[in-house]
């Protein structure tokens, strides 16, 4: 057997642990746990499925509410459009947030279930991700799908392949066996037994940044233990640097003055300054007043010279103290920005 396919499908170490449960190798750097694929993982026996739940379980209808409200809560945090959900079973969740929210929503079902859920869903297409030519979605989302797949990995190229640039993705699997009593999990359809870092790594190798990351979700009565997440495509350095920029003009418009040449300054500011409108950088320290910052020369601030302008606080630590010193030199309020409002994500 080659490296290559010793090496953990989530994290890529080639560092095997000892193996927890019979048949399956164990990664001992992520604690990923999967076996190659077996009867029945395979795409013809899935599609000749029916019925997989039981929608008049108490427990069915307990799930259906949790995972109904982290989709409507998605949806209204991001302005959702769109939803994607891969394996939408009988269309249940579908047709709930569609109620909810009013979104378009469609789904990808292998098994005979497709037929109820296409009178719920908007579309529903009996192909897998690969082969599904659509999108992008605002947010493609997977319940206990994951965990079946043979190649996780190109599974997960396929979902962002789909995944609009702004999106988001919500995936939920098993957490290890799936419940805190169990150390194996027998279901023969189950090719991999996830780990909190494992299913992290499976998405952040693949270009996703993970938001959020939880676990004890509810699956079934045997499933109560489940790991969920929320990943967005990760933004490129460029992207990043650009949006921080915009909050700086939002926040600041037109020229501004830099008040604060310390370690805050030298982190959060001075990498930017070059792309902001800054007229001046002051502090009230002599011992920094005349000394150079990118050819600038640090002053004391005059009214005469500076007065009008805006000014930053660029400090966190000290940025109570500067406001009221600003506010002892006769500086009114509306003209003081802190630098904590710029950077605040809210």
């Amino acid at each position: 057997m080659t490296l290559k396919a010793l090496a953990c499908p989530c994290c890529g170490s080639g560092a095997t642990g000892a193996a927890e449960q019979p048949g399956y190798r164990t990664c001992a750097a992520c604690m990923h746990a999967w076996r190659s694929a077996q009867s029945p993982a395979s795409e013809t026996y899935y599609r000749e499925l029916d019925g997989r739940n039981d929608t008049a379980a108490p427990w069915f209808r307990h799930k259906l509410a949790d995972r109904s409200a982290a989709l409507s809560d998605l949806i209204a945090l991001i302005g959702a459009r769109s939803v994607l959900e891969i394996g939408c079973a009988e269309g249940a969740l579908g047709k709930r947030v569609r109620q909810q929210s009013g979104v378009c929503y469609q789904g990808i079902e292998l098994s005979h279930d497709a037929d109820t859920a296409a009178g719920h869903l908007d579309t529903v297409f009996r192909c897998t991700a690969a082969d599904l030519d659509g999108g992008p979605y605002d947010i493609v989302t997977a319940f206990h799908v994951l965990e079946h797949i043979p190649d996780v990995e190109s599974e997960i190229r396929s979902w962002t392949r789909l995944l609009a640039p702004a999106g988001r993705m919500l995936v939920e699997v098993p957490h290890r066996a799936g419940h805190p009593l169990l150390t194996h999990d027998h279901n023969r359809e189950h090719l991999h037994q996830f780990s909190l870092p494992s299913l992290a790594c499976l998405l952040e190798r693949h270009g996703l940044e993970i938001e959020s990351i939880s676990r004890g979700h509810v699956e079934s009565p045997v499933y109560p233990d489940s790991l969920r997440v929320t990943a967005r495509i990760r933004p490129t350095p460029e992207a990043r640097r650009t949006a921080l920029i915009e909050r700086f003009r939002r926040r600041l418009a037109g020229p501004f003055l830099v008040y604060g040449i310390g370690g805050d300054f030298e982190n959060y500011v001075r990498p930017l300054v070059d792309a902001l409108p800054v007229a001046a950088l002051l502090d009230s320290s002599t011992d920094k007043q005349g000394t150079l910052v990118d050819g600038r020369r640090v002053q004391a601030y005059a009214e005469d010279v500076h007065g009008g302008l805006p000014i930053l606080v660029s400090s966190i630590r000290f940025g109570e103290d500067i406001k009221r010193h600003l506010r002892a030199l006769g500086i009114e309020e509306a003209r003081i920005v802190a630098l904590s409002d710029v950077y605040d994500p809210a």
